[in-house]
Parts: structure tokens; sequence; C-alpha cells
């Protein structure tokens, strides 16, 4: 295999040199790039500008309908393009990233391996602030904050958060109201009593929600991420989408030194993946959503003539690469009822012409839908890989640690902390257009420890369809086994909806729970 330095290619700044090094690597498939240890600046007009726009409050409230948009122009840091074969070694590699960009791209490419690289913001994508005093304020309460970083009176927070040194992790979130400037490191809100004890903590202030991931992978096979680190990220950490066999080994997406904020959403998201996802002795900690999401979509069936189909995405933010889905030639297509989320008639995919510019596409089925069809979802059930989650730890962190939507999955030996929400979630949500239903899903000797704490309902693992009828029985099997679960905010430890037949044993539950709750219809093997 043929290797070069970093050091040997020069450029006007960093990221030209990781440009005219990687233009080599795509050009002479099967190199490594080895790069000296040390902090890297990537940066751009473009990235720059992005970020004094979203602090400016040029994007409005909401930065994410602006920059989380097909259309939305942005800039690329590290970028794989039509790479063979490349594998980069950067132990003791910091990329700084200054502006708002997307840090690292492997799209159409193979057999990619990149070890050791930390990615982190000059200026995060979240502000940071202690709160310093509270006080009454006709009725209701107002706090003082000193902020780390200068903000502008325009300067959106769609999001908030407080971590509570007492507690060492996020409180519940609490609702601010009207932010009050005083100058770019003091500002005030006014907010209800329950903040009244929050003196002293940190209040983090994200100003973005998705936006461009740190990695993105799509349209590629046989990828390995390997001891990377993500600190910081206006949107998600890692994004994958039409991607096949992904190997991640100990990710670390994980607040930098003296934070407790990590990525401003999701820290991994797969979407319309195939073969194999395994991610092993991963760490997450402090994140603004799910530690993994892992799902295809559910098409929307927008017009057909016997067995040819306009086809499309009606996710309420579009896909998370903001590109294009759609099936490839053989796939096979599951018939799914929209109410019921049930999978009845297969069609096998004949022809696939996308339509980039209409972001739909057309393809042409070995026969024709019914004439009802508009009544029901298509989902692909070639485009969600077998997932594998283990030796994991997820802590501190909003929404679910996992969220599973693929038929096969193993969660094994892994510690959830602190977690808003179920920690381990098996579900299709016909709202989000993601699926689909499960088939066979292993959850085994985990603990889970003080999770759904904003929820309260189910601190260990929920099995549910996001339906109107409740009826329904869409899940395959399910098996609980070996865990402990001591969740004493959570009512029940286990519930299992819409689900034909499940195996529990040996499971271990903290007296304070309620226990385990199988829902009508559920088939105890």
């Amino acid at each position: 295999m043929n290797k070069i330095r970093l050091s040997d290619y020069p450029g006007t700044d960093d990221r030209s040199r990781f440009a005219a090094a990687l233009e080599y690597m795509r050009e002479h498939p099967n190199t490594t790039l080895y790069v000296e240890p040390g902090v890297y600046t990537v940066t751009s007009e473009r990235a720059a500008w992005a970020q004094r726009s979203v602090m400016n409050g040029d994007f409005g409230y909401d930065p994410e309908k602006v920059m989380f948009n097909p259309k939305y122009e942005y800039d690329r840091g590290l970028d794989f393009a039509g790479h063979t074969g490349s594998r980069v070694e950067a132990y003791g590699v910091t990329l700084m990233i200054d502006g708002f960009m997307e840090p690292i791209s492997v799209r159409n490419c193979r057999n990619v391996e990149i070890c050791g690289l930390t990615v982190d913001h000059i200026r995060k994508p979240y502000t940071k602030g202690v709160i310093t005093s509270y006080r009454e304020n006709g009725g209701s309460g107002y706090i003082d904050v000193e902020l780390c970083a200068p903000v502008t009176s325009r300067t959106p927070y769609p999001r908030h958060v407080v971590y509570n040194y007492s507690t060492n992790r996020f409180d519940p979130p609490s609702p601010l109201g009207k932010m009050h400037f005083s100058d770019p490191l003091h500002i005030g809100f006014d907010c209800g009593s329950e903040m009244k004890n929050s003196v002293g903590n940190e209040l983090y202030l994200c100003h973005t929600f998705h936006s461009r991931p740190v990695v993105l992978i799509e349209n590629a096979e046989n990828t390995v991420l390997r001891d990377l680190t993500v600190h910081s990220a206006p949107g998600m950490g890692i994004t994958a989408q039409r991607a096949k066999d992904i190997l991640i080994e100990r990710l670390r997406v994980v607040p930098s030194c003296g934070e407790h904020l990590s990525t401003n959403t999701d820290a991994t998201h797969f979407s319309a993946c195939r073969g194999k996802l395994r991610l092993d002795g991963c760490q997450f900690d402090g994140q603004g959503d799910d530690s993994i999401n892992v799902h295809t979509y559910y098409y929307t069936v927008d017009s057909h003539s016997g067995s040819k189909v306009r086809l499309s995405v009606k996710a309420p933010t579009g896909t998370h690469a903001q590109s294009l889905v759609y099936p490839m030639v053989g796939d096979t297509l599951e018939l799914t009822e929209k109410s019921t989320l049930d999978p009845s008639e297969k069609y096998r995919v004949v022809s696939v012409t996308p339509d980039f510019s209409g972001y739909c596409c057309y393809v042409k089925l070995d026969r024709p839908l019914p004439e009802n069809a508009e009544t029901f979802f298509l989902a692909d059930t070639d485009e969600v890989p077998e997932l594998e989650y283990v030796n994991c730890s997820a802590r501190n962190h909003f929404a679910r640690s996992v969220l599973i939507k693929c038929r096969r999955a193993l969660v094994e030996n892994c510690v959830f902390s602190d977690v808003f929400e179920s920690a381990v979630k098996i579900a299709a949500e016909a709202s989000w257009h993601e699926g689909i239903s499960t088939a066979d899903v292993t959850v085994r000797r985990c603990r889970f420890i003080n999770c759904a704490r904003l929820t309260k309902k189910c601190g260990g693992v929920h099995v549910y369809m996001e339906v109107s009828d409740r009826k329904s029985l869409s899940h395959g099997l399910v098996t609980i086994e070996d865990n402990i679960f001591d969740c004493p905010d959570a009512d029940h430890a286990v519930i299992i909806d819409n689900t034909r037949r499940a195996s529990i044993a040996r499971n271990h539950v903290n007296s304070r729970l309620e226990g385990i709750v199988i829902g009508d219809g559920v088939e105890l093997i």
C-alpha cells in the first residue's frame, strides 16, 4: 500500500493541504495518509459566513429551515468523494472547524478507513453561560446569565438545557421566556419559578437543530471509522444515507474538556443503509437527541398507473442527508397500511428513474399496485441494515439512546444512564415517515440507570408502533434477557406493544418499578 504524509503537501492553509493530499489519494487508490499530530484549522469564507449569519439571527429563530434544505449551499472540509481503499491515520490530530460546514465527507467511494481524528469547533455551535441570580418578576421569575462567549440580541436559541452541578447531569428542560440583552456577555430570561434552584448551574443555548453533520457517509461501501472523537456539531455527529456495510469502533461523541454538551442533535443517524452496521465500544454523552437512530423511509405513493409508480419521501424535514433516496433495481417494496404500519403485499423493483430536480423517483414494479395504493406506504426492505450496537455507553442526553427501526438488531453489553426518554425504543413512526417494523431484535446484558427522567413512562425498553390503530401487531420477535433496570423516575422498566412474540428472561428490575408490561395480543415464548 502506498503511504504519504500530510507534511509533504503544501497549501495556503490546512484545508488546502488536506485537499491536495486527498486529491493524490483519489488518483492513487489504496493509499494511506499519515497526519502528524497537532491542531489543524479547517475553514472557508462560506463556513464563517454561515456561522455569523446564524449568530446574527439572519437565518431566523430556527436556522434549520435555511440550513437543512437540499438547496442550501455549504462547503466541505476533508472530501473523500471517489476514493477507493484510502486510509487516514490521524491519532493525536484535532480538526478545529471555524464556521459551519461539513467537516468530513465520505461519498461515492469504497473501502475508506479513517482513524484517530478529533473534531471540534473554534466557536461552539452553542453558547454556555452561568446562571448568576434569580429573582421574582411579577408572579413569575427572571434569571441573569453570564456567558462564556458573546451573542447578539438576535442570536437564536431554539433549544436550551441546564446542567446541574449537584446531580452532574442535565435537568429536564424548563421553558424560557423572552431574552433580555444587556451586553454580548450578559443576558437575562423571563422564566418559571422552577428555575430558582438553578443559580450557579450552567445554561446551554443551542443555536441550531439539524445542519450538516460532522461526518457524512453517502453512497459509500465498506466504510470504517475507528477511534474518532466528536466534541461539537451544529447538527448531527455522523449521518449515513444510502451506504452499505459500516463499522464504527470506539467512537466518542462527548463534550470537550470543561463542557457538558456535545452535538446539538443526534450523535449518529443512519437512514436507508444496507448490509451490516456495527458500533462497538462507543461512548455517547451530552448530545441534544438520540445516540443512534437506524431506519428506512416510508415512500409515499404520489401517483400510479399499472405497475408504474411515482414515489417520494414526505418526512417533515426531508431526508437526513438532504439528498434523494430511491430504491435499487431488484429491491423488495413492502405495501404498508398507513393506519397500522402492517406490511402486506411485496413487490419487486424492475426499473428506477431518479428525478433529482423533482426530489422523487419513478419505479416500475413487477406487477400493478392496488387501486387504493394512496392509502398505503411502500417500504424498501433492502434499505435497512442489520444493526449491532455492542459494548457501548450513553448518558445524560436528550431523547432515546438507541432508536431501532430496522428488521434485525442486537443491543448487547451496554450501559445507559440519565437519558430523558426510554433508553432503547423499538418503533416505527408514521409521522416521521421512518420505519420499518422489526423482525428479530435482542436486548441482552445491558444496564439501565435513571432513564426516562423527562417522559417518566418507560426507562428501559419500549416497543411500540406510532399508529392510529393501536391493535397493530407489526413487530416480530423481541428478546429481552439478562438486563438490569434501575430507573426510579420511570413507571415501568419494559413496555411491549404491537408485537407478535416476545421472549423475556432473567432480567432484574428494581423493586421501585412496576416492572414489565405486556400489551394485548403479545405471545410470550
